[in-house]
């Protein structure tokens, strides 16, 4: 295969058809030049080789972490931080234009030091800027994109979530994992959970075991073998059984229904 010799600092029009794939060992790319040729059908491209460090003009194939700018790969040693001058690795970090960031039209390279003095927040997922809406849950940054349920990992696009141990959910999976079964349909309770007697109960379902009178977290609740009466019919049982009643309520007394806050 020939070979191009270019004068340092010429910008030329070249056709590449180029194929790029990681290796087997997953540290590094490989690739090949599958056709160079002024009458390629695969397109054109512009190679400036003003960036290029004068020991390197016939720059190679990427064999290690390449860094990505403006959308290709390059070597990172190629550029150096807009900030600071030192010279750029993997980790540097593409700034887009925009007022108080980038100071040029075109998108600017900083090294990992100086981009972290910038304030531009880092998304959770991704660890890469976040130059658009941000979302900001469970301590930390998220591109819109990247905060998903750890479930079905769908993005919430500005919708409810729950959060657990670290983690966030859609209102379905938190439910179907974490959430409590309703005492009388056995059915996951979305809503509000009134618990009362070790139990739980949808608002649908939470009303007096005796007339079926619907309660609330407000109602006068007692208890008659683990289920909840409601004052108007536990002022009708036999005075001896309320005098049971209360003598067991007091060696344990009974909590109000709860709602979750």
């Amino acid at each position: 295969m020939g070979h191009w010799i270019v004068p340092y600092g010429q910008d030329i029009p070249i056709y590449i058809w180029y194929e790029s794939y990681p290796t087997h060992s997953g540290e590094g790319y490989e690739g090949r030049v599958s056709r160079v040729s002024p009458d390629s059908p695969y397109g054109a491209a512009s190679l400036n080789l003003t960036n290029i460090r004068e020991s390197d003009q016939g720059c190679g194939l990427i064999d290690d972490k390449p860094l990505k700018f403006r959308g290709e790969m390059y070597h990172p040693y190629h550029f150096n931080c807009t900030n600071c001058g030192v010279e750029l690795d993997y980790t540097a970090r593409e700034v887009r234009s925009r007022p108080g960031f980038a100071a040029n039209d075109m998108n600017e390279l900083y090294c990992l030091r100086c981009h972290d003095k910038m304030g531009i927040p880092i998304c959770g997922a991704c660890r890469r800027p976040i130059e658009e809406r941000v979302v900001t849950a469970l301590g930390k940054h998220w591109h819109v994109e990247h905060f998903v349920c750890a479930k079905c990992e769908k993005p919430f696009f500005g919708h409810r979530h729950y959060e657990k141990k670290g983690l966030a959910y859609c209102e379905v999976h938190y439910h179907q994992l974490f959430g409590n079964l309703c005492f009388v349909c056995n059915q996951v309770i979305a809503g509000d959970v009134f618990t009362a007697l070790n139990k739980a109960w949808c608002v649908h379902h939470f009303a007096c075991s005796v007339c079926d009178q619907k309660m609330n977290q407000k109602t006068k609740l007692y208890e008659c073998d683990l289920k909840p009466v409601c004052k108007k019919c536990y002022e009708k049982f036999p005075t001896e059984l309320r005098r049971r009643l209360k003598r067991q309520h007091e060696a344990q007394p009974l909590r109000k229904p709860q709602t979750p806050t």
